[in-house]
């Protein structure tokens, strides 16, 4: 079930004894937590709330927090962070777990605990038994990152509940510096709507203004700027981001990162592969799949002019690690061949 259905189904009473919470969305898991800690009142939950993570503390501890009775109330939660155990990369823990001590529990749940476990992973381990059993015996929540859609319903719905909106505009700005990500866009939330106060609309300057842009979106935006053979403006925010202190060695290997998923992605269009299909195949954001997928049609350019991009790249990886010659110059260099 989704979180907006678990917070339903808790509100009206229905209240399972195990849960799991599964998926990568920071957000949704935070959610869901406050959701759960809504059953046990706040005057309780000193004594009747429990959280453990898994990546430090075995996990004996949380099952035997489980089996107790509520100290003066209805309800104990317990909550089970990080269970590195239920993944394919549990060797990589330190701590010891008593998974044969789970698998008990799961067979015979204590019925005034609610045993959550936070899972934020993008898959389990669907071979272990432990898995299984608890996939069968628990509720399954999805806190899987939300597709474009459900993330602009979700801002217009939360937006709509303050009394604010958002322009078309700082919309796709918003979507833009955030990456599409939920968890992300909502911390952005408050600050954009304290500045918008007045109007009670959010515009795409106090996006600009307030939303700063990560090194990996500087650099998308440098890939517009030379896809768009805008020398002086690629030249200008180039010479910034080495202000900024940022390498040249890194800022060329996300270029040619970029450049690399554009002719990937323009091979696989050609083949007629749709966006989501692109997406699935490349392992690749959704969202950075329909912006490349955007500019390939906007600047409709060869497969060859993105080839000769990414072989400038290389040649320029290649003298920044042997030569001494300035980043910013072969930079000027590379942009003046690509523009020919």
């Amino acid at each position: 079930m989704k979180v907006s259905e678990l917070e339903k189904k808790l509100a009206q009473g229905e209240c399972a004894p195990v849960y799991l919470v599964l998926g990568a969305e920071e957000y949704s898991i935070n959610q869901a937590k406050e959701a759960f800690l809504k059953l046990v009142p706040k005057e309780e939950r000193e004594f009747n709330v429990g959280a453990y993570d898994m990546e430090t503390t075995p996990l004996v501890e949380a099952l035997n927090d489980a089996l107790e009775i509520p100290f003066f109330g209805d309800k104990r939660l317990v909550f089970v962070k990080r269970p590195l155990f239920l993944t394919a990369e549990s060797k990589k823990s330190k701590v010891e777990h008593d998974i044969d001590g789970l698998m008990n529990y799961l067979d015979n749940p204590e019925p005034t605990t609610v045993l959550v476990f936070l899972a934020p992973y993008v898959k389990l381990d669907e071979r272990k038994k432990v898995t299984k059993k608890l996939k069968k015996a628990a509720v399954l929540v999805d806190a899987a990152p939300a597709s474009e859609g459900e993330i602009r319903q979700r801002l217009k719905e939360e937006l709509q509940a303050k009394g604010y909106t958002i322009n078309a505009e700082a919309l796709e700005e918003l979507l833009v510096r955030t990456d599409a990500n939920l968890t992300r866009i909502m911390a952005e939330l408050p600050k954009l709507t304290l500045l918008a106060m007045e109007t009670r609309e959010i515009t795409v300057a106090q996006v600009e203004r307030m939303v700063t842009r990560s090194l990996e979106q500087n650099v998308f935006k440098l890939v517009d700027l030379v896809l768009a053979k805008k020398v002086q403006a690629a030249l200008g925010l180039y010479h910034d981001l080495l202000e900024q202190k940022e390498e040249p060695l890194k800022l060329n290997a996300i270029l040619l990162g970029q450049f690399r998923l554009l002719i990937q992605i323009q091979v696989l269009a050609a083949k007629g592969y749709a966006q989501g299909n692109i997406a699935q195949v490349l392992k690749a954001h959704p969202y950075r799949v329909k912006i490349a997928l955007r500019n390939i049609r906007q600047y409709r350019f060869a497969l060859k002019d993105l080839a000769s991009a990414y072989l400038g790249l290389v040649a320029v990886e290649k003298k920044l690690k042997s030569t001494q010659q300035e980043a910013e110059l072969l930079f000027q260099l590379f942009m003046l061949e690509y523009v020919k």
